[in-house]
């Protein structure tokens, strides 16, 4: 390991918590003088020190931060996934870069609480980053390019365009600085791999955790600079040799949750009521004692007439005995429910059966549309 560690620093153009977004030049495809239909916000990368002047939320007396920051800026649930490519020219790569970019962008899908979704096209040496140049060409594309001139030593720039009536976000780009001095790195999952023999005087760089951090930035996720904040993925500091931004914090979790979130609620397959119940009696003779129980034969089928399987039929008898079952419909939507047996009953007592419930996952129970059981059944 170096025994230096050169602390990183992520700025934007644009604090997503505190202000609008930096105006940017209107895009080719709304010329003239009218309010753009798309607009732009730059997340630049920076190691610590060497950015040019001091970025906007960086720790002093600034607003308190939360656990994540969020301006309001998203994918429509109609643009997933996100899919976008990959160009590795320039970046050096011995064969693994493709591997990091996808697994940074995939510990965000992971989120079990969010249905974020991204998709990875491939790798594409044509595909260029068109923000770099201020116009959209309609792809999401992870890159390297020299990115010095326009952003003096920044490690990488992220740029993504939205929609300003509803800030639905159009597309996104990454630039990785191809700059000789940032040396790019794809470590392995069990142990870092860092060969210092020709990088003492540069700056080593972990694709995985840099790419995880701005995947993060496609969310859209903005930077946090409070102490409190630095392990979290979004953190806006980030370090030379550094791969602590590869898993994500509660702190992240919690801001991809509340931008995408998976409701608990179960989906409605259909509704469902009673179509029939069918009264009889069994009966059994041993010796001098007869025994009488109550049969309840329920179908249940939903809105279109159809049987429906597997739903929990639960009733109750009135009269001779107030005995309580529940079955599960079969194939043809039919349940057979069934009372205790009763010994010698008087003649002429009787039996009723009533509904109590009807269960189904997913499903809704319309008790309106039942049809009631056929009256009272005696005992002969």
């Amino acid at each position: 390991m170096k025994k230096f560690m050169l602390a990183g620093l992520v700025i934007t153009a644009l604090l997503l918590s505190l202000a609008g977004p930096v105006a940017a030049a209107s895009p080719p495809d709304n010329p003239g003088k009218a309010p753009p239909d798309f607009d732009k916000v730059v997340f630049v990368h920076y190691p610590k020190g060497e950015a040019p002047g001091k970025p906007p939320g960086t720790p002093g007396k600034g607003p308190t931060e939360g656990d994540y920051v969020y301006g309001g800026y998203h994918w429509a649930d109609t643009s997933l996934a996100v899919h976008y490519l990959v160009n590795l020219t320039g970046s050096g790569d011995p064969g693994t870069f493709l591997d990091g970019i996808q697994a940074a962008f995939q510990t965000w899908e992971d989120e079990p609480n969010s249905y974020m979704d991204f998709e990875c096209d491939g790798v594409d040496s044509t595909a260029v980053i068109s923000s770099l140049d201020d116009y959209r060409d309609g792809l999401n594309v992870v890159g390297w390019v020299n990115i010095s001139d326009d952003y003096p030593n920044a490690i990488a720039v992220t740029i993504f365009w939205y929609n300003v009536l509803t800030k639905e976000v159009a597309e996104v780009d990454v630039a990785m600085n191809s700059d000789p001095y940032f040396v790019w790195w794809q470590n392995s999952a069990d142990d870092e791999v860092w060969d210092f023999a020709d990088t003492l005087d540069k700056f080593d760089v972990d694709v995985e955790n840099l790419m995880t951090h701005e995947s993060g930035h496609w969310l859209v996720l903005g930077d946090l600079y409070a102490d409190y904040n630095s392990e979290k993925t979004m953190y806006g500091y980030a370090a030379e040799l550094e791969l602590t931004k590869r898993s994500l914090d509660a702190g992240d979790e919690a801001g991809i949750q509340a931008i995408y979130p998976i409701t608990e609620e179960a989906p409605t397959e259909g509704a469902m009521h009673i179509a029939d119940v069918t009264m009889s009696l069994g009966t059994k003779t041993a010796g001098p004692n007869t025994f009488y129980w109550a049969i309840a034969t329920v179908t249940v089928i939903d809105a279109d007439g159809m049987p429906v399987e597997g739903a929990t039929v639960e009733g109750h008898w009135e009269g001779a005995t107030t005995d309580t079952d529940a079955e599960l419909t079969g194939a043809d939507g039919t349940a057979l429910l069934t009372s205790n047996s009763l010994r010698n009953p008087a003649s002429g007592t009787t039996f009723h059966f009533y509904i109590d419930n009807i269960e189904k996952d997913g499903w809704t129970y319309d008790s309106g549309a039942n049809i009631e059981s056929d009256g009272w059944i005696p005992v002969p």
